[in-house]
Formats: C-alpha cells, sequence, structure tokens
C-alpha cells in the first residue's frame, strides 16, 4: 500500500501524507518551459509530456501523490463534444440541448469506444506509475456528476448554471437521463485509468456549491454514490466538493456508499467530521502571503486535524498560478517537519 493508501485506511504512520490539487501546472516555472510551444490539449494527449508535467512537483517537493495531469473535461473531449481550452477557459461547441442529443449520445457511446478514444490517457498514466516510487500514489479523477452535466449544458464555464437548474427543476425525467448517462461514462472512465495504474480516485464536484441543501441531497447525491459505489471495489474514493460548508450532512452520508475521503475546501473546520478521514483544507490564498504566514496557518490545519489518523494535507481549492515558490516549500516543509501524536 502506497502511504495514502495506509492514510486512508487510517493507519498511524509517522508523518502527515501531502499533496496539493493542480500541483502539476501553471504556477511551476519548468512548466512554463514546456508550455511555451504547445496549447493546453497538445500537452494533455502526449502521453511522454503528460508524464513529465505529472511528476514535475514530485521531483520538486517530494510529495506523497501525483494527480495525472489532464482536466476533467477530456471525457467529453472523447465523446466529440469539441472541447477547446485556446482561450483559457473551457468552450464546448457542441453543447446538449434536449432529450434527442441526450439519446444521441447514448446511441453512439460504448465503454470500447472511450477507451479507444483515450488511448493517450492510459499511456499517460502508465508512464508516470513506472516513474513514481512505489510508496507514492497516482491519483486519477473525474468531475462529479452535476459538475460535466453543467459544462455539457452552459457550454462553458458558468457563474450561475441558471440553464442547468431550470432543466433539472423543469425536466426531472431528462435530466435524469443525462445524469446516468454520465454515470455510466464516468464510471468506464474511471475503470480505465485504474486499470492504467491510478491507485486512488477523486471526484471533483467543482460547483458543488451551486444548489441547496435539500436539493443537492435530491437530485445529485444518488448519482455521486453510483460512482463511488462502483469505483470503490478497486481503490479508494476522495470526493471534492466546493461548498461543502453548505452540504455537511449530505457529505456525511456518502461515508457509507463508497467514498473514502471528504476533501474540504477552506471554508469549513478541517476537524468537521471527527474521525471520518478527510483532505483539505488550507486556504489557498494563504500561499501569496509569506513564508511566515504560511507557516503559521500550515501548523493551524495540522494542530486541528493531523493528530488523528486518517488525514491527507492538502489545499481547499487549486494552487493559484502565480503563487512564489518560496512560499509552497514553506507549506510543503512545514507539514514534512510534523510528528503526528496519536
Amino acid at each position: 500500500m502506497t502511504i495514502l493508501e495506509k492514510t486512508i485506511a487510517k493507519e498511524k504512520i509517522e508523518k502527515v501524507p501531502i499533496w496539493f490539487m493542480r500541483q502539476a501546472g501553471r504556477y511551476l516555472p519548468e512548466y512554463q518551459m514546456i508550455k511555451k510551444d504547445r496549447s493546453f490539449m497538445e500537452m494533455v494527449m502526449d502521453p511522454e509530456i503528460a508524464s513529465e508535467i505529472t511528476l514535475q512537483p514530485i521531483k520538486r517537493f517530494d510529495l506523497d501523490a501525483a494527480i495525472i495531469f489532464s482536466d476533467i473535461l477530456v471525457i467529453l473531449h472523447a465523446l466529440n463534444m469539441n472541447v477547446s481550452f485556446d482561450n483559457g477557459l473551457p468552450e464546448i461547441s457542441k453543447v446538449v440541448n434536449d432529450e434527442n442529443d441526450i439519446d444521441e449520445l447514448v446511441k453512439s457511446y460504448s465503454s470500447e469506444m472511450l477507451s479507444d478514444r483515450l488511448k493517450y490517457y492510459s499511456k499517460a498514466i502508465e508512464l508516470t506509475r513506472k516513474g513514481l516510487q512505489t510508496e507514492k500514489t497516482l491519483i486519477g479523477f473525474a468531475a462529479a456528476p452535476f459538475t460535466l452535466a453543467s459544462y455539457m449544458i452552459e457550454g462553458k464555464t458558468s457563474k450561475t448554471h441558471a440553464k442547468t437548474r431550470a432543466w433539472m427543476y423543469s425536466n426531472p425525467h431528462t435530466f435524469g437521463k443525462l445524469m446516468d448517462f454520465i454515470v455510466k461514462s464516468t464510471i468506464d472512465y474511471l475503470n480505465i485509468q485504474i486499470k492504467a495504474g491510478a491507485n486512488v480516485i477523486q471526484l471533483f464536484d467543482s460547483w458543488g456549491d451551486a444548489m441547496a441543501t435539500d436539493i443537492y441531497l435530491k437530485h445529485l447525491v444518488s448519482y455521486i454514490e453510483k460512482i463511488s459505489e462502483s469505483v470503490s471495489k478497486k481503490v479508494p474514493v476522495i470526493y471534492f466538493c466546493r461548498g461543502a460548508s453548505i452540504h455537511r450532512e449530505s457529505l456525511t452520508r456518502l461515508y457509507k456508499k463508497g467514498v473514502s475521503v471528504i476533501s474540504l475546501d477552506w471554508r469549513l473546520p478541517i476537524n468537521s467530521f471527527g474521525d471520518y478521514p478527510v483532505q483539505g483544507n488550507l486556504d489557498p490564498a494563504v500561499l501569496l502571503s509569506n513564508p511566515d504566514t504560511v507557516r503559521n496557518m500550515t501548523l493551524e490545519v495540522l494542530n486541528a486535524r493531523g493528530n488523528k489518523p486518517g488525514f491527507i494535507f492538502n489545499l481547499g481549492h487549486g494552487i493559484y498560478p502565480e503563487t512564489p515558490m518560496e512560499n509552497v516549500e514553506a507549506m510543503v516543509n512545514t507539514v514534512k517537519q510534523f510528528k503526528p501524536n496519536y
């Protein structure tokens, strides 16, 4: 078992493991060197380049886990939904507008087709697994169902998700058909990653805070459970929900439905889930301050939860691209120097 897997199993180990979201990417100067002559999708679809980028933060900081360099919308690209990152934020030109579009997706889909179109992704994971020490985890990931549905319907990053929410309210039957398709294809997508060498999976609910708690529980949680219950038969599942502070009771329920770890944003205290395994949750804005502040606030998180088994240190969201290296180093070194008092 890797260090992360032992932690998820609540073994008492001599350290608090650390990795952080978006650790492979824009804040690293070595990433900027690779990026100079390549588009985002060119890097993602080149297995050697994607693997190199994934390993960059491991080589620099000796972190305990690598998360494969990719994007939650790569699955849509494989479904011929024409995803582009040319203008920075993702744009999807072929969106889902009605039930006919859903039927067309279902009709043209097969797990074999998805696997074939994601051969480059499988290769990147295989190469990365070979480049990692055995005690280090390789994390695969996917979007949670509502987050992916929003991109499929809105065609872009939305501030309101109004079109998606309106569809969910006005026609729950067809919305359910779309969510069922997302669940099926996402499970296939994650199994592709697991087969290639990912030994932990993280689900990203980037827009989990778009819903009131009762709506989240009524309309969305069951789809998360279907994915986590299926995937957790093979590897542990981490669930990250932006807006976890408003969905606390629903998230507790997920621990009994295949989710091993809840990854918290910075709005909720890291000790909110008692003895359950948790991940997080330093505010990434702290890393824009100075090394002393970083060390002090990192210690606050560690002292709040680091002395119980089952804690993975992480940020409360992705690292900002303008983050200074000395602040990242201060955070990582503080975590490494911390000795749990079980």
